[in-house]
């Protein structure tokens, strides 16, 4: 059985590649985004704010507290800072019962929010990859909310709150804010890369056929 001092150090590391390889996608790039995974029932880790993601160390992460997103323990490095995302990050663990969540800054999630027009949402439809997403069939109408954005990322959470509380997106595992980005979550580190990947699919599907259609300028 793994100690919970290998199990910490295999999530740092693991976090560690999950940033490089979403820089890789353009998803976290100019020190954009973010993410993090829980370590135990009261804690999770997660990336600094302002920094390169794609060199962002196990050792740079931040132990916060699941339960208001204050720093339990920071990385000895003290020039890096917790993101503003902690407030948010929390709000989903807590509430929505991820074990990881992911912040994307992605050019196809800002588009895909385009798409809601005046709306608050952005319904995926007629897609296998669907099926990517847990609970979710190919034949589903997979409605995602789009929410405003706001100059600093604490002041989402009143509606990112709102959104996940309502019935018509109880199945999504992913917000959209306009003009900013994605935040998307699953149930570990594994299954919210899963999600992101699937996620970023739908919203480059989605934007093509719009474009497709004419709906999208």
């Amino acid at each position: 059985m793994p100690t919970e001092r290998s199990a910490e150090a295999t999530t740092r590391a693991l976090i560690s590649e999950m940033l490089a390889l979403f820089y890789e996608k353009g998803w976290v790039a100019g020190t954009g985004g973010g993410i993090c995974a829980g370590l135990d029932a009261d804690r999770f880790l997660m990336a600094p704010t302002g920094v390169h993601k794609e060199r962002v160390q196990p050792a740079d992460l931040f132990i916060v507290d699941r339960r208001g997103g204050a720093i339990v323990r920071p990385p000895k490095n003290k020039a890096l800072r917790l993101s503003e995302c902690a407030t948010i990050f929390c709000l989903l663990i807590n509430q929505r019962g991820a074990g990881s969540v992911m912040h994307s800054h992605s050019l196809s999630s800002v588009m895909a929010a385009d798409l809601a027009g005046g709306g608050d949402r952005v319904v995926f439809h007629d897609l296998e990859m669907l099926k990517g997403i847990r609970g979710v069939r190919n034949i589903d109408r997979h409605a995602v909310p789009v929410i405003q954005n706001t100059p600093r990322e604490p002041e989402l959470v009143g509606q990112i709150k709102t959104a996940i509380e309502h019935p018509d997106f109880a199945a999504s595992y992913c917000i959209l804010v306009r003009d900013h980005g994605a935040y998307i979550w699953g149930a570990d580190l594994w299954e919210t890369k899963r999600h992101a990947e699937v996620y970023h699919f739908l919203f480059e599907a989605t934007i093509a056929r719009a474009r497709h259609h004419g709906g999208l300028k």
